[in-house]
Parts: C-alpha cells; sequence; structure tokens
C-alpha cells in the first residue's frame, strides 16, 4: 500500500510540471531547456518504441495481422489488417488497439514484446525509460527529455518510423467478413501543418502525463530533438515548441 501511495504522489506531482529540452545532436547540446532529468510519464511517445521493437523484430510488414485488445481503435476487432498499416494508425493517428495488435502480434507474443522492447531500452542505457505497455495508456511508460533526445538520435536509422509518422492524412479500405470498411487518418501532431522540418514524431497524452510531443527535426543538415513533457493543454504545448523552434531558427508557417 505504502508503495501504490508513492507512485500516486509522485505522478500527481508531476502533472503539469512541464519538462522539455530542444538538443543540437552535432553540437551535443541543448539550446534550451528545463528539467531533463525528471522522470515523467510519456503516454503515447511509448509508441515510438512499439514501431522500433516491431521493425527490430524482423516481422513481415505485409502480414495480415488480427486486430485484438482492450483499448479503442480505428479498425474492428477480429479484422486481419497488414501490419505495415497497424504501424502506420499507431503512429500517424496515435491508434492504441493497433499498437496493442502488434505488441500481441509480436513473436513470442505479448509478454515476450514487453519484455524484449525493454531490452532494447536497456541496450541502449535510456536508464530512465520503462515500457509496461505497448499504448502508452498506462502511467508506468516513463521516461525523460534526457532519454528521449537519445532516443530520437537513434530514429535517423528507422526511415519507415520517420515516413509513417510524418504523414498528415490517409484513408485506407479493408475487409472485415463481406464488407468493406473506410477509415480516415490525421496526424495528431498539428505541429506538421506549421513546420517542414520535422522528420519523425509522436504527441502523447493521459491524465498522468499531461500533453506531450517528442520530434526530430533538421535544419540544413543537422539534427535537433525537440521534446516536451506534462503541458497541461495544447496549447502550452504548442507554445513551448514554438519557443523552441525559434531558438533553432525555425520559424512557423
Amino acid at each position: 500500500m505504502k508503495f501504490l501511495l508513492t507512485l500516486l504522489l509522485l505522478f500527481s506531482s508531476n502533472v503539469y510540471a512541464v519538462s522539455y529540452g530542444v538538443y543540437d545532436l552535432s553540437e551535443l547540446r541543448y539550446e534550451h531547456s528545463k528539467d531533463t532529468d525528471e522522470v515523467r510519464s510519456i503516454a503515447s511517445i511509448t509508441k515510438l518504441f512499439t514501431a522500433m521493437e516491431v521493425i527490430n523484430s524482423d516481422v513481415s510488414f505485409g502480414e495480415l495481422v488480427k486486430v485484438q485488445g482492450r483499448s479503442s481503435g480505428r479498425f474492428a476487432r477480429g479484422a486481419y489488417i497488414e501490419r505495415y498499416e497497424l504501424l502506420r494508425a499507431m503512429l500517424m493517428s496515435s491508434d492504441n488497439l493497433a499498437a496493442e495488435s502488434l505488441a500481441h502480434a509480436h513473436p513470442g507474443g505479448y509478454t515476450k514484446f514487453i519484455q524484449d522492447v525493454n531490452t532494447s531500452i536497456s541496450n541502449m542505457d535510456l536508464k530512465s525509460t520503462v515500457i509496461v505497455d505497448s499504448t502508452g495508456l498506462l502511467a508506468g511508460n516513463v521516461s525523460s527529455v534526457d532519454n528521449l533526445k537519445d532516443f530520437l538520435f537513434t530514429l535517423r536509422k528507422y526511415p519507415l518510423i520517420q515516413r509513417l509518422s510524418t504523414e498528415k492524412t490517409h484513408t485506407h479500405k479493408y475487409k472485415k467478413g463481406k464488407k468493406y470498411i473506410t477509415i480516415s487518418l490525421r496526424n495528431t501532431n498539428p505541429q506538421m501543418w506549421n513546420y517542414d522540418n520535422i522528420i519523425a514524431t509522436k504527441t502523447g497524452f493521459t491524465n498522468a502525463a499531461g500533453r506531450c510531443l517528442a520530434m526530430l527535426v533538421e535544419k540544413e543538415g543537422m539534427l535537433f530533438a525537440v521534446v516536451t513533457l506534462g503541458n497541461k493543454d495544447v496549447k502550452q504545448r504548442s507554445q513551448n515548441i514554438s519557443t523552441m523552434m525559434s531558438e533553432i531558427g525555425i520559424g512557423g508557417k
């Protein structure tokens, strides 16, 4: 009981205490930052780790995966969807059921997925990062700005994550039984319409995490990690992003 109360106090005290950083990955320095070592719940930024582990598992992107899980999503439960399309829905529009389905389809199943993604995190020496579910819905998915800027740097090696996380809109038609169902997806990051420099991105929101955003951006061949955690609303998150982008000389549209 004491342990549970401690966890509750940790997460309740951190909500809306914003941490952020824009990190020059060439010069290895922050251009603007606050509380970058603070360990915080990261909500759906978790899905970037999920995507990484799916790709690392060397599975077929064209394989049909059964849609299953407890959370909500765009695809009908019981339908079979190409893994590529589940990745797209998860990264682009933060589809929770897609994230669950991908983890269930992991070689060895869901439990093995959690073990493998945390092993990958350990191998990257991300000491403040823990993943407890594939969606980010649970408050136990935690990291820090310091860890996330290092993780974002690894995404330069994952062109599929870059491509799918930065698509603005997409329409997909799939079959379930005798019916054809069409879904429309839209990127959850409003900054995609404000900046042309974003090469990888993921938003996040839960009550424990507040409004979060992680982005890998490029300017004149140089890479920057832009992260903000624990914002009270989208407006505050956007203001922090605008400030950080301005610090590295990137203006919005």
